[in-house]
């Protein structure tokens, strides 16, 4: 939010895309990292249960055909964000799986322009178009 404000006034459009999970190579060729030491023993069992089930819905994610974890979804969104007017891009686009990242963005976008307001900010924040 802090960049988009401080570089609107000179005509830049700062946007923030977040993805969700996507299925690449990277998730089916992770390895763990060497324990050499022995200290994964020592951790609390529920350490590694949580581990195995984040890893577990992972890997449920990447093989159901129905979510939307194809990282071509990401490329769609840039190109659709850089067709948009200026001054009409969102500052937040998110794609794909969510878990929860619409409603956190929903809920705090009214407190960033509380902020920029009680600042004396709003007028500076706002994308000023065709300048160069």
């Amino acid at each position: 939010m802090g960049l988009r404000a401080e570089l609107a006034s000179s005509g830049v459009d700062v946007v923030v895309v977040e993805p969700g999970p996507a299925t690449t190579a990277l998730f089916p060729t992770m390895r763990l990292p060497a324990d050499a030491d022995g200290r994964a023993g020592s951790y609390p069992p529920v350490v590694h249960e949580t581990f195995a089930a984040i890893g577990g819905m992972f890997e449920g994610l990447f093989h159901d055909p129905g979510a939307p974890t194809d990282p071509g979804l990401v490329v769609d969104r840039l190109v659709e964000l850089i067709d948009m007017p200026a001054g009409s891009r969102p500052f937040r686009s998110v794609v794909g799986v969510d878990f929860g990242v619409r409603a956190r963005n929903a809920a705090v976008e009214p407190h960033d322009a509380a902020v920029l307001e009680a600042a004396g900010l709003t007028s500076f924040a706002r994308l000023r178009v065709g300048q160069s």
